[in-house]
């Protein structure tokens, strides 16, 4: 199992990061300056989340972050957030009012415990059973945000740009312009197809090109692999390209069902999860006007365990 690690980027920032695509490992992001730091996402436990930060401290005290960026609000990166009491914890606004429709730790837990006859419960056990929730308290943001805004890590500009709905009901992405550096969440996935949750497949686009026009030339993505511009782009065509084709099916009375299969098929290529794009044909179908599409979670993993088997 390939074991996560803070890695320099450049002069103030470091990354958190696995290098692997599984559900439930995620990236973080530190930006230190003269005495003061900002974290970029907590993990999806409390011990991955005291294991960030025990190498954080081999950069700076954690007593020094006194900014903690929610790049949005799904459990891997938000479930360790109660270890940085008295930080203040930032997101958008849309973002935040979507923390009311996640699943919480009690109810993954459950789910991926019972791990019932059906092919949604044997996926959530594959994926999930490993991890540890106890003790874990949901914590939120205490500030929202809309728009941009600009943040002083000591003498280093740290721009906070509200990326709209796209993976999740609010995207967050954190560049440092001085340095050519995006931590941008689940607005990318490296090396494995994305997850849409609760925005949509247009507005995942949409983030992709937001990144590409900050002028930036390293990125990290909430999962997987450090990315370059050619990467993102290449992540923003596959998803204009499945937007394309998904539509075409919604718009010719295809069912979901077999437009994801035929999306599968045609789209899976060496990426991981290739299940996931049911969310995106799921997304697509809602985009398109039609009624009756999965939006819950638990129909989203339903669906994307249909295709996994």
């Amino acid at each position: 199992m390939p074991t996560p690690g803070l890695r320099p980027l450049s002069a103030s920032s470091w990354a958190w990061l696995h290098d692997r695509t599984d559900w439930g490992y995620s990236n973080s992001g530190l930006i230190v300056s003269g005495g003061q730091a900002l974290l970029v996402d907590t993990q999806f436990t409390l011990h991955a989340t005291e294991e960030l930060l025990a190498a954080v401290e081999a950069v700076c005290p954690r007593e020094e972050i006194g900014l903690l960026v929610c790049t949005h609000q799904n459990g891997d990166h938000t479930w360790g957030n109660q270890l940085l009491a008295g930080t203040e914890i930032i997101t958008s606004a849309s973002g935040a009012a979507g923390l009311c429709h996640e699943m919480g730790p009690e109810q993954l837990t459950l789910l991926a415990r019972s791990g019932g006859p059906d092919a949604a419960g044997a996926y959530v056990a594959r994926h999930f059973a490993h991890f540890d929730f106890t003790g874990i308290k949901v914590t939120g943001p205490t500030r929202t945000f809309r728009g941009r805004e600009d943040v002083k890590v000591g003498t280093v500009l740290v721009e906070l740009i509200d990326l709209g709905a796209g993976h999740s009901a609010g995207d967050v992405a954190v560049h440092v312009p001085e340095e050519g550096v995006v931590f941008a969440g689940d607005a990318l996935f490296s090396g494995a197809h994305m997850v849409v949750w609760s925005g949509s497949l247009s507005g995942c686009i949409g983030a992709c090109q937001m990144l590409l026009d900050t002028g930036a030339e390293l990125f990290v993505p909430g999962h997987g692999p450090l990315l370059d511009r050619r990467g993102v782009a290449e992540i923003r065509d596959r998803l204009a390209h499945v937007a394309e084709e998904a539509t075409q099916y919604a718009r010719r009375g295809v069912p979901l069902a077999d437009a994801a299969r035929r999306l599968m098929a045609g789209h899976a290529g060496r990426w991981a999860h290739p299940e996931r794009l049911f969310t995106q044909a799921a997304a697509a179908y809602a985009e398109a006007g039609f009624s009756r599409v999965p939006s819950s979670t638990l129909a989203m993993v339903e669906g994307m365990a249909s295709l996994a088997c």
